[in-house]
């Protein structure tokens, strides 16, 4: 049942719940996602429940499935897990998303909420110095074990393996037999997943293919492509080891263009690009971060601090704004509203209050009873805007978008920040008062004239790699359908085949369509010839079939004339078995993919004399 609360903002509908028994949930804003797990078109909100119950021997995860408020699934994870993200690995109907969850080192993924696939990072080098350690360790005396692992103390703990590490941890009579136990066990430093999201791989589709971004507590930014979960681009947060990721933000597509946003522990954010194998620092603070977004209209950076302050940067690192907060900003989330054309952001404060930001201005504003540990926004069941809140104490809170929602500045609001002096809140008077449109456009013409050439190259670079992907695509849509039987199960099955008559240079092609359904009609054929101009002249190309009705073959011809040298009227001597061929392909009217492709080979043309 939804009706609207007394104390929420106007902006937003409750949805209550008439069960006595309300679902719980410990969670956080990154493990937490929507998807249509089950292809019926409701999309379901899926959560990892972490259990810190101080009576068992440690904390658990159990992976839970809810349709609306009501838990209807849930299984249990070898593990707690860092984030969990719902993306789709290809372009097959029904599309049918893949929930991965990063744990530890690994990342699991889940179809149909089955076990599906298992992706571990590849793990680093060890030090010189605890392989010869581990190859000592098992065929020494035992008297000799403290001078070695003396020397596996010297080395920095973080650049240990994770069997030393636990070697170091356990009593002296415990050592022995873990020693046993793990002599022939490889020694690998591998790190662990501490921050994940999903890229886009293009743009146009609704629900396209998406590769999974991941950072490690090492400092490497991975790219996973989608079909085969295969590493296709590695980066390096910084050169500095001791710059842990944290959070990170993904706007772009990957076939195009795309920037990665990393924070690290001590307050870094660094900025990586498909071109970059390194991260560029963009701006360091002197307090963690809570919150790390990168929007995708403006392109600006938006971070909220430890301090109580939420900033916006630039992505060459100039601060455009900061707002000062009441309390401890918990958790940050972008709301995206195309109905409307602008993106919020959310900011859940220490207490129970959320307020919604339209750049540095306060458009919004609701308070809970507890603090939100958690926050999710999307579409959820049959709405397209619904905020998702999780609060401390483990209650989940769904609020819907309005449809005559309206988020403007508050006058009071909006006349103090024009006219306040505070540089702590605002840093340049002119920065802001120059609209950020026009600003963006100064740069983008002095920056494209201080460096003609390089965007001149850029832009032929990225002009060539859309053709290649273009070329790609239609050869591969072409190879898939070479075969003279119809596989498309949507459509009624056809058969095509071709018969060439003539001594030439004038050839006579003719093609025979034939529907093997026994009920259902072919309509909206369309036959296409492709030759090489070099070689044969085709007259008419295309040829539009009426409907072929079943047991009832169509004939159409084609008119092919061979090329032949003007001097001695004979073929040209480049024609070769190989090439001598045009390409036959039968298509449905209004797809991009043909039914059927399949490849004449033409006999050789006599002489004209």
């Amino acid at each position: 049942m939804r009706r609207p609360m007394a104390a929420s903002a106007p902006n937003w509908l409750h949805v209550d719940t008439e069960d006595e028994v309300r679902p719980q949930l410990t969670t956080l804003s990154s493990c937490m996602t929507l998807s249509d797990v089950q292809c019926d078109g409701y999309v379901r909100l899926l959560a990892a429940d972490i259990s810190l119950d101080d009576a068992a021997e440690e904390p658990s995860a159990t992976l839970k499935v809810f349709r609306g408020l009501k838990l209807k699934q849930e299984q249990p994870l070898p593990g707690i897990p860092t984030a969990i993200e719902s993306l789709y690995i290809d372009e097959s109907e029904p599309k049918t998303p893949v929930i991965a969850v990063a744990i530890a080192e690994s990342v699991l993924f889940y179809r149909h909420l089955k076990p599906y696939f298992k992706y571990t990072i590849p793990a680093q080098d060890s030090e010189d110095l605890e392989l010869e350690v581990w190859r000592k360790l098992p065929v020494m005396k035992q008297d000799a074990h403290p001078a070695l692992l003396e020397s596996l103390q010297n080395i920095d703990h973080a650049k240990l393996s994770r069997k030393s590490q636990r070697l170091l941890q356990l009593s002296e009579e415990e050592r022995e037999a873990f020693i046993t136990t793990h002599r022939d066990s490889a020694v690998g430093r591998g790190g662990s997943i501490v921050a994940m999201c999903c890229l886009k791989r293009i743009s146009s589709d609704a629900n396209p293919p998406s590769h999974l971004v991941l950072a490690t507590d090492s400092g490497s930014v991975l790219i996973l492509e989608p079909q085969g979960f295969n590493l296709v681009f590695e980066g390096k947060t910084c050169a500095d080891e001791t710059a842990v990721p944290s959070l990170i933000s993904v706007q772009g597509t990957y076939e195009t263009d795309f920037c990665i946003v990393v924070a690290t522990r001590n307050g870094g954010v660094y900025l990586l690009r498909k071109t970059q194998s390194e991260g560029q620092e963009i701006f360091k603070l002197g307090t963690p971060l809570t919150g790390l977004l990168l929007l995708p209209i403006d392109q600006t950076i938006i971070a909220s601090t430890m301090d109580n302050r939420y900033l916006c940067y630039s992505k060459r690192g100039k601060l455009l704004y900061q707002v000062p907060l009441q309390e401890l900003p918990v958790c940050i989330l972008p709301l995206p509203m195309t109905h409307l054309g602008l993106t919020l952001v959310a900011i859940a404060l220490k207490g129970g209050v959320v307020k919604f930001y339209l750049q540095r201005y306060l458009v919004d504003e609701f308070a809970l009873s507890e603090t939100v540990d958690a926050m999710l926004y999307g579409r959820m069941g049959m709405e397209d805007h619904v905020l998702t809140l999780v609060t401390q104490s483990g209650d989940i809170v769904v609020k819907i978008l309005r449809r005559v929602s309206r988020f403007d500045p508050k006058p009071g609001d909006l006349g103090n920040k024009r006219s306040g002096s505070d540089h702590s809140s605002i840093v340049d008077a002119s920065i802001l008062d120059k609209p950020k449109k026009s600003s963006i456009f100064v740069e983008q013409a002095a920056r494209e004239k201080q460096q003609a050439k390089a965007t001149y190259g850029s832009f032929q670079v990225e002009l060539w790699r859309l053709r290649l992907t273009a070329a790609r695509a239609t050869i591969d849509a072409i190879n898939s359908s070479e075969s003279t039987i119809s596989g498309d199960l949507t459509h009624a099955p056809v058969k095509l085949s071709a018969e060439v008559c003539g001594s030439g240079p004038a050839f006579r092609l003719y093609l025979t369509v034939q529907n093997l359904s026994t009920f259902k009609m072919a309509s909206n054929l369309v036959v296409l010839l492709h030759a090489d101009r070099r070689h044969y002249t085709v007259p008419q190309t295309l040829a539009r079939l009426p409907s072929v009705l079943p047991g009832v073959p169509l004939r159409v011809d084609f008119e092919v004339v061979a090329v032949l040298d003007p001097m001695d009227k004979l073929p040209p001597a480049s024609l070769s078995p190989d090439n001598s061929q045009i390409r036959v392909m039968l298509m449905k009217a209004g797809q991009a993919k043909p039914l059927i492709a399949a490849a004449v080979s033409m006999p050789q043309s006599e002489a004209a004399f």
